[in-house]
């Protein structure tokens, strides 16, 4: 049973996603059957997976569709972030690096949810990037599961650049960051809403500028570039931030204690994993190739720097 709403949260599930208590038995019945009908697919039916997805696509059907197909897809087309998804102990350290935070509370008046990327927090020696991916894509599921926030509001994404220099950078894997940016925005059931970059060293100020002129091209929300947290805290303030970045939203601790409880309480949920995906050689129509998302005429081309 999906957990009633608050009258806060109701109002915003009506103004942000189109979401009214009594069309939403409907609209996951709908879905049911549309999965079952569909011989390729392989996807989860419970109500909330259902309803993170809905919600993503403002009860668009349509586009619903369309959208947990490319998801279960990229079983297929992304399997270094989409296979082998279990909550091991190797997991759940890259969730104590703090590399990737989910405060538990939103942001200010607009209530989106935070999500934080530190990428100068993991040793490339010790981790690989694709490893980082895994573990925000797991994240990011069971954030669309639990924090109604971030499902009706959308997230607030800030990419902090202290601990990133050139050598990380001469490491970055191009192709891996084209494919999860293409999943991010095509198959994620969290919709990124405002984006900040913050403490970004000078020896890749060259090379970051070049992405973040690339990337606005791509998306509907804005992209910040800001020099530090006093800058960002103008932007969205304190009561949306940890302590650490001066702000009065919790201790980093605190966050990924949070993300640890929740993820060793969907043990049972990413064990299931295995069993969703696409069968390609069933699907009735165009088969998804990795050319067709990927190459050189595919959806993602125009992030072809290389």
């Amino acid at each position: 049973m999906r957990r009633p709403l608050s009258p806060t949260l109701a109002k915003l599930a009506e103004k942000e996603v189109n979401e009214t208590p009594d069309r939403i038995q409907q609209d996951i019945i709908i879905l049911r059957v549309w999965i079952r009908q569909q011989p390729h697919l392989r996807a989860r039916t419970d109500v909330d997976f259902l309803i993170s997805f809905l919600r993503r696509c403002r009860y668009s059907l349509e586009e619903t569709k369309r959208r947990i197909d490319r998801y279960f897809t990229h079983y297929n087309l992304f399997p270094e972030i989409m296979n082998n998804r279990c909550v091991t102990q190797r997991l759940l350290d890259i969730n104590r690096l703090g590399v990737c935070l989910y405060p538990d509370m939103p942001k200010g008046d607009s209530r989106t949810a935070m999500f934080i990327a530190r990428f100068g927090h993991f040793d490339p020696n010790l981790y690989m990037l694709r490893e980082i991916y895994h573990f925000s894509s797991m994240a990011m599921e069971v954030i669309s599961l639990e924090n109604d926030y971030a499902s009706l509001a959308g997230i607030c994404e800030i990419i902090d650049l202290e601990g990133v220099n050139s050598d990380k950078m001469r490491r970055f894997d191009r192709v891996l960051f084209r494919k999860w940016w293409n999943w991010l925005y095509a198959c994620s059931p969290l919709k990124v809403k405002e984006m900040y970059i913050i403490n970004m060293p000078k020896d890749i100020q060259g090379t970051i500028m070049f992405l973040y002129n690339l990337l606005s091209m791509q998306v509907d929300h804005p992209i910040r570039v800001l020099k530090n947290t006093e800058e960002l805290i103008e932007h969205i303030g304190k009561d949306s931030l940890p302590e650490e970045y001066g702000g009065t939203n919790g201790h980093i601790g605190e966050c990924i204690a949070y993300m640890e409880d929740l993820l060793n309480s969907y043990r049972g949920y990413f064990e299931q994993d295995c069993n969703y995906g696409t069968i390609e050689e069933l699907r009735q129509g165009e088969i998804a190739i990795y050319e067709a998302e990927f190459g050189a005429s595919g959806s993602f081309r125009r992030l072809n720097w290389d």
